[in-house]
């Protein structure tokens, strides 16, 4: 299981609340372990949960 799919699968499943999980999203970015799209694509998925 990638870093991507560890970060939706805890997103999907609500495992964190939000400010905690953008924090861990933005770690694993910040030293590679993202690439853009797939950074871009877990934000959106934050963001859709937060407005929904």
């Amino acid at each position: 299981m990638t870093v991507f799919e560890l970060c939706k699968f805890l997103i999907d499943r609500k495992r964190y609340e939000l400010a905690s999980m953008l924090n861990k999203v933005n770690v694993f970015y910040a030293n590679n372990q993202l690439a853009d799209d797939e950074y871009t694509e877990l934000l959106t998925l934050m963001d859709a949960q937060k407005t929904a």
